[in-house]
């Protein structure tokens, strides 16, 4: 019967332990980070096919509604070789936000590139200047 009350105590105690960290915390939107490693010699053309592509394609979405914005990072402070040199941010109001995404982000990219082997080009050439290191999913939060 102890073992039971226990039990019965241990279930509750974790039960409850959601609701004590959303009392801790507002949820903020969702993020997409995305950290890309330069790969030698080749910055300056990532940047370039960042400021030629990605921007006007994330603006795009952000005309839509598709996403709140988007920013970008320089890692200044590597921690060795295989570390991160740019870091995307894209931001969308919630997780249902990323319902549908992949269709509605390729009707915007289509329109950029004019085609689907345009399209499969610019990647292309994107993994000859970086390569993808990590990309996360993650909301932001607010402390109460």
């Amino acid at each position: 019967m102890r073992s039971l009350s226990i039990l019965v105590l241990l279930i509750a105690a974790l039960l409850r332990s959601p609701v004590l960290a959303q009392e801790q915390y507002t949820e903020g939107p969702v993020w997409r980070v995305v950290l890309v490693k330069a790969k030698p010699g080749k910055f300056t053309a990532l940047i370039q096919d960042l400021r030629d592509n990605l921007e006007p394609v994330y603006e795009e979405e952000k005309k839509q509604g598709i996403i709140i914005d988007y920013k970008l990072y320089l890692n200044s402070t590597t921690e060795g070789p295989d570390d991160w040199t740019i870091a995307i941010g894209i931001e969308y109001r919630n997780y249902a936000a990323l319902d549908g995404l992949t269709a509605k982000a390729q009707e915007v990219t289509l329109k950029h590139y004019g085609t689907k082997e345009a399209r499969q080009a610019a990647a292309d050439k994107r993994g000859e200047v970086g390569q993808l290191v990590a990309s996360r999913l993650m909301r932001e939060i607010t402390l109460k």
